[in-house]
């Protein structure tokens, strides 16, 4: 077997509706009845503003940070619920059907190992070892290197196995309502959600476990090299909010200039254009325009400026 033949997996949930490390199934207990809550939230998870929302960061960030790698050889697994509205899945399909490396699973399933078991499967039929898995969120994206070196470094540790795999350093965007600006900030973060991989036994998947967790079960690798994603912080988020009064985010964040933004972006994440006024401003841009998104009282924000 070549193992430079092997596509990598990606896996990326396009609201996912069912049990999963989103905010409304922290902390569920063991006789909830899941498919109950699933229908609860399948209201909020598909109203429509919610969903124009989703679209835009999928392909204004996701999309062309995988169509623009240096190792084009992965597949992506998109895996949405069969409860999607018939229009937005109409449009979901359209999106993937038009890059054959994009493999849309639309599933009644209520967890992603369910869900995306039977494709992981058939892609590893055949195979001596099974093909690495990486996560990346809707909403995130990837460096355009990101693809060969998860390759070159799974090349190197041969059939070492279970193994973990995270890229640590990236960008952080934030634009909320309540601040003044939209920053930008260099971050430190190991077995984060984008782009965290591994090669693992049996038919666990990347989704099987908590990824802040791999670190601490397998053997792992911590890239620090480059810039690995850029992550969006905007009101409406499941995630956390960046919040830089913390000591736990201001040691993990540290602002950046756009002069070494638009260095940055350059590098690794050319897919985001220079336009007029720079490559940083351009992000700005696109940040502010997905958090216009949302029904919130609009906030004239100063555009970015040298820290």
């Amino acid at each position: 077997m070549n193992y430079l033949l092997e596509p990598v997996i990606g896996i990326c949930r396009f609201s996912f509706c069912g049990n999963g490390d989103w905010a409304a199934y922290a902390g569920v207990e063991a006789n909830t009845d899941i498919d109950l809550l699933r229908l609860e939230q399948a209201e909020r998870l598909y109203d429509d503003a919610r969903m124009a929302l989703r679209f835009y960061l999928f392909e204004t960030f996701l999309l062309p940070s995988l169509q623009a790698q240096t190792d084009p050889n992965f597949v992506l697994i998109v895996l949405t619920s069969d409860i999607m509205p018939a229009k937005h899945l109409k449009r979901l399909r359209k999106i993937c059907d038009a890059d054959d490396r994009i493999c849309l699973v639309v599933s009644d399933a209520t967890t992603v190992h369910d869900a995306v078991t039977p494709e992981l499967t058939r892609l590893n039929s055949g195979l001596s070892r099974p093909l690495v898995q990486f996560r990346i969120d809707d909403d995130d994206c990837l460096s355009s290197d990101y693809v060969k070196e998860l390759r070159a470094y799974m090349l190197r540790l041969g059939d070492v196995m279970p193994i973990a795999y995270s890229r640590s350093q990236g960008l952080v965007v934030t634009s909320y309502a309540e601040d003044a600006a939209t920053h930008i900030y260099r971050a430190t973060l190991p077995f984060n959600s984008m782009g965290t991989a591994i090669r693992v036994h049996g038919n666990r998947t990347i989704f099987s476990f908590g990824h802040g967790a791999l670190l601490r079960r397998f053997p792992a690798v911590v890239d620090n090299s480059g810039m690995g994603f850029i992550s969006i912080k905007i009101d409406g988020h499941d995630s956390r909010p960046i919040n830089m009064q913390e000591h736990a985010f201001r040691r993990a964040h540290s602002p950046v200039s756009p002069e070494d933004t638009d260095t940055i972006l350059s590098k690794w994440f050319s897919f985001i254009e220079a336009g007029k006024t720079g490559r940083a401003q351009e992000l700005v841009k696109r940040v502010e325009t997905a958090a216009g998104f949302l029904d919130k009282p609009a906030v004239k924000r100063p555009r970015l400026k040298a820290v």
